[in-house]
């Protein structure tokens, strides 16, 4: 059975947060604005190969070796294809596409315009699919998914098995650490800044 996981995060939009959270929470403003939030929490991430060995193991007739050689192929090619101004849709997941990450500011004067000069990078962005068949649009993504609170997680594990030294990061969860800015906080809306 699939499952979201999430964490309770402390956090003030708008106010800002400190590394040291507890300077953070010294700022009178924080009371008056925090609020908490849901926080996704990843358990790992897949290589390329442990993505293939999962794919195989869908009764593919396809070895890990060829699986790999195809996603490989398919990583290169989305690439080479980006780079050429293109943008790339999966079927059924969502479209990539390239955006400019230009100076702060930008140039006002046209005749100065240099685009090595207004050019900090280049970014990857990811467009999910919202066509009737596979709408993975947020609001219909959050339709399908079953969320899990790793405090509760947590609590489950340490009745069934003695796992002492295990540290949650949670504010309900005794020995956390107390870490409540969510990774440096959350902007106003509650969302989760960009990851890159």
């Amino acid at each position: 059975m699939s499952k979201i996981l999430y964490r309770k995060v402390k956090a003030a939009p708008g106010v800002k947060q400190y590394l040291d959270e507890a300077k953070t929470q010294l700022n009178p403003a924080f009371d008056a604005n925090a609020a908490y939030y849901a926080k996704a929490v990843s358990i790992e991430t897949l290589s390329l190969r442990e993505m293939a060995k999962h794919i195989s193991s869908h009764g593919s007739p396809y070895t890990v070796d060829v699986v790999m050689g195809v996603l490989e192929a398919y990583r290169n090619c989305l690439l080479e294809q980006l780079l050429e101004s293109k943008k790339v849709k999966v079927d059924g997941l969502g479209t990539f596409y390239l955006t400019i990450a230009n100076r702060a500011g930008g140039e006002k004067d046209l005749k100065k315009f240099s685009i090595s000069a207004i050019t900090e990078g280049l970014r990857i962005r990811f467009l999910p699919d919202s066509s009737e068949e596979e709408n993975l649009s947020s609001k219909e993504f959050l339709k399908k998914a079953n969320f899990v609170d790793v405090a509760m997680l947590a609590n489950q594990m340490e009745e069934t098995e003695d796992t002492s030294g295990t540290v949650i990061d949670d504010d309900n969860t005794s020995g956390s650490g107390g870490s409540n800015t969510g990774g440096g906080g959350l902007p106003a809306g509650g969302n989760e800044p960009e990851e890159p």
